[in-house]
């Protein structure tokens, strides 16, 4: 069993906009991350070979009226993209076995994927090095957690508790938050 540690902002909380897309779309729309891919040279549609139902692409380093075009710049499949830019979040997409409708939504993975989903040991050792009551769900406002880290007994409660290799990756989870002072790291 895992704990995932994410950033949350109070979009999360509300309504997201979805988009409904045809196969066809679909299609033309992994033709065309697959090859923006390889010229970025970054991965925007992993893993390509087998996608399920279910999965979850990047956006963010992309231009908008580029991204939507797939899409013949359907005003639903705008709304997405470019709250998943805004955000800095991936866009999954879902295909329903029940009506064969296939959805786009906001992510609630970053854009860079920054996440850390850490066993349950590790994490309840992580969230005690930061002086965080080890729980296995809760949250964190972003500045108090900025604050913690910057203690300096926290690397060397890190340390004794053999986790301090997790640190810098909780400091790009919470850069990846950006100036959003509202954000929160949360875990479950």
């Amino acid at each position: 069993m895992t704990i995932l540690f994410r950033i949350m902002d109070p979009a999360d909380n509300g309504t997201s906009p979805t988009a409904v897309i045809t196969a066809r779309q679909l299609a033309t729309f992994r033709r065309y991350l697959r090859a923006e891919g390889d010229r970025l040279g970054i991965a925007l549609l992993d893993p390509d070979e087998y996608l399920g139902n279910s999965f979850e692409v990047r956006v963010c380093p992309l231009a908008l009226a580029a991204v939507t075009r797939p899409f013949d710049h359907d005003p639903a499949v705008i709304a997405v993209i470019e709250e998943a830019q805004f955000r800095g979040r991936r866009v999954s997409v879902h295909h329903s076995a029940e009506d064969a409708r296939i959805t786009l939504g906001i992510a609630l993975t970053s854009d860079q994927a920054v996440e850390l989903d850490l066993a349950y040991g590790n994490a309840y050792a992580l969230l005690e090095a930061l002086a965080i009551e080890a729980e296995s769900v809760g949250d964190i406002a972003v500045g108090l957690l900025r604050a913690r880290l910057s203690d300096p007994a926290t690397p060397s409660r890190a340390t004794l508790r053999g986790v301090d290799h997790y640190l810098p990756r909780l400091e790009r989870l919470i850069a990846s938050a950006g100036g959003r002072e509202d954000a929160r790291i949360a875990w479950a």
